[in-house]
């Protein structure tokens, strides 16, 4: 039996609301149809004296081919070279405003802007075979790597060879690679760019796993990583470099060096594929440089990026990181914004030289709540898994009173499900248990045993216990602190005992999977058809996760196929069943009436407790940006603002407002 991989928690995968059915083709378009290929090329001028010098080759000898290189229709106008973007993040090592600017994850398609189908990128043409078994990837003929090494289907193969199906680097097996049978995929190389990708059983969102995937996995530039893998330079050496990078085992170094193969990259010298080169990377900034070999250009033939460089600076401080927005000294803010300081953002704007702008979230609710149902506690545990409990707390909540004081009135009272443009939506389940009614909540605590035994004015366990439970807040992208406030004095007005406390991601990390929690709460993504039908986390017990805590044991009890965790009862072995059927059936019909089951279940059980959903998201630009898009769904499931090609923004005149 193949062990299920733990890297199905970072193994991003994706679905969009295509065509499935068997014997029709997904749906694949170009990503911007009917421009064509300019005639001849242009470079930035930061790169004219190297090739002057001999020290880079022409620019169209750093595209691909000509007929193979990626054309980007600009939003507005055609732009200018030159300038530099200020950002800032609250965390070096994770996602930050610079990010929004690059294609954050360089893959071989990628869903178009409005999530409704799949775009070439990196591939140049995809073929499928009619039962989903088969996938035959074209690659465009001439991509490099920023180093200028070319990119072939040498590295895929190094990738999948020596470093995926390497049991010390990789312990595991992504599910993504691995059929209804539990039998692990074959990688054909065809040619230099052609790859075959082969199951036994029916894959039919093989194709959209690789949008999120691919930044992870699939991609590693063998000439750069090979330097750091075992097999390649021995023992010998191998421990020289141990002891240069101070780590215990060869494994640890590689996967060290394979933080630097992402477009999000984090070592200095590393190739990537994305539009910007990781220059330096200090405690307090990190410096990005425009990637000389990027294989993107607008429509007259000018090679992206447009910006020369892209310098973040780490600000821990939230209050500190607003002020710099305000004064004018960032130039673009998006993923570290917060919907409560729109007003304030506003007022600034002539002074800081930038205009605040509203994109569409792709969260179906702001925040979400879950509750441990396989707590430690058993008296505990039953009362989570009691479906009144969880409606009680749902009526008990005043979401047009939190809409009002959080979110301005402008989003709206929702139940976690998906959001309106999926296939599978259906408006009951949006609007389960979401009236405001709390003596209807206090009935049903009520019926549970859930009453206040010794008038303290707290509700006591059937036993006569203490019911008192602690929700865990990890405060990221949505206004989860005053979120919880308000939710913690909604429930204590039904007589719930609760309190709450901020806790890092790391710690969130070691608690959640560990079964440690009572509750904690998150953001609800995952709420298109781009990620709900292959990672539905918050609607089945998929494996134990850092940010959610609704089910870690029954979890690992379907990732180990039941050597680990507990036993889940019939009902819920049911729903898994629905959702692994969903995953291998190529009848469209099928897999809707399936979503549909798992909806209904979870609009009814309530695993997850939604709040208000669909709210702005807001975004400070600099004056001079041009090229940004009048509106971004702004989710993960989209990978936020990749899908219009960040990297035709560029600065009218050359430079920030705010520096003219």
């Amino acid at each position: 039996m193949i062990k299920k991989s733990l890297a199905v928690l970072f193994a991003f995968t994706l679905i969009l609301g295509l065509s499935f059915s068997a014997g029709a083709v997904i749906p694949i378009t170009e990503p911007y149809p009917g421009v064509e290929t300019p005639e001849e090329f242009n470079q930035a001028p930061r790169f004219d004296q190297a090739v002057e010098d001999g020290d880079l080759p022409p620019v169209e000898e750093r595209l691909p081919v000509a007929e193979d290189v990626y054309v980007v229709e600009p939003n507005d106008s055609i732009g200018e070279y030159g300038g530099t973007v200020l950002s800032a993040t609250q965390a070096l090592t994770t996602f930050g405003e610079d990010h929004m600017l690059m294609d954050l994850y360089v893959s071989f398609v990628q869903p178009s802007p409005d999530a409704s189908e799949l775009t070439l990128n990196l591939a140049k043409d995809i073929e499928q075979s009619e039962d989903r078994t088969t996938y035959t990837i074209h690659l465009r003929e001439g991509l490099k790597w920023s180093d200028g090494v070319p990119f072939t289907t040498e590295d895929i193969e190094f990738w999948w060879e020596d470093m995926h199906n390497n049991e010390e680097y990789a312990p595991w097996m992504s599910d993504s690679f691995i059929d209804a049978d539990g039998e692990v995929m074959d990688l054909v190389i065809i040619d230099d760019y052609t790859f075959r990708v082969e199951f036994g059983t029916p894959q039919p969102y093989f194709l959209t796993t690789l949008v999120h995937e691919v930044g992870w996995l699939w991609l590693s530039a063998k000439h750069h990583l090979k330097n750091y893998h075992i097999d390649y330079v021995g023992e010998e050496e191998m421990e020289e470099l141990l002891d240069e990078y101070g780590f215990e085992e060869w494994y640890e170094l590689m996967a060290h060096m394979d933080e630097g193969e992402g477009q999000a990259n984090y070592i200095e010298g590393a190739p990537t594929l994305g539009p910007y080169v990781l220059e330096s990377m200090e405690t307090d900034r990190r410096v990005y440089t425009a990637n000389p070999y990027f294989w993107k250009v607008d429509t007259e033939g000018n090679q992206l990026p447009y910006f020369d460089r892209i310098e973040t600076d780490l600000v821990a401080d939230r209050e500190v990181l607003n002020g710099r927005i305000m004064s004018g000294d960032i130039d673009f803010a998006a993923y570290e914004t917060d919907i409560r300081n729109y007003p304030m953002f506003r007022q600034n704007e002539e002074a800081g030289s930038y205009t605040t702008m509203q994109w569409t979230s792709g969260f179906s609710s702001d925040v979400i709540y879950m509750f441990n149902h396989t707590h430690e506690d058993e008296n505990m545990r039953e009362i989570f898994q009691n479906k009144k409990f969880k409606q009680a707390m749902s009526l008990a909540i005043d979401r047009e009173e939190m809409n009002e004081i959080i979110y301005f009135g402008q989003a709206e009272p929702a139940q976690y499900t998906l959001l309106p443009s999926s296939q599978y939506y259906k408006e009951e389940f949006t609007e389960a248990y979401t009236e405001f009614d709390p003596d209807r909540a206090r009935e049903k605590l009520d019926e549970i045993g859930l009453v206040d035994q010794n008038d303290d004015g707290w509700r006591q366990l059937p036993n006569g216990d203490e019911f008192q439970f602690e929700i865990e807040v990890v405060a990221r992208e949505t206004p989860k602190i005053p979120n919880v406030e308000l939710v913690q004095e909604y429930w204590q007005e039904v007589g719930i005992d609760v309190s709450w406390r901020p806790i890092s991601g790391e710690l969130s990390g070691q608690r959640a999977p560990a079964n440690l929690m009572d509750a904690n709460l998150w953001h609800g993504d995952k709420a298109t058809d781009i990620l709900f039908p292959v990672q539905a986390q918050f609607f089945v017990p998929e494996p134990p996760g850092w940010e959610k805590t609704i089910w870690p044991e029954w979890g690992q009890w379907f990732l180990t196929d039941g050597e680990e965790g507990e036993e889940p009862p019939a009902d819920i072995k049911e729903l898994y069943g629905w959702y692994e059927e969903m995953l291998n059936t190529i009848d469209e019909d099928r897999r809707v009436e399936l979503g549909h089951r798992i909806l209904e279940t979870q609009a009814e059980n309530l695993w997850v407790i939604g709040t208000v959903g669909q709210s702005p998201w807001v975004v400070a630009a600099d004056n001079n940006l041009r090229n940004l898009p009048e509106d971004v769904l702004w989710v993960w499931d989209t990978l936020w603002s990749t899908t219009h090609d960040p990297s035709q923004i560029y600065f009218e005149g050359g430079v920030s407002s705010s520096r003219e």
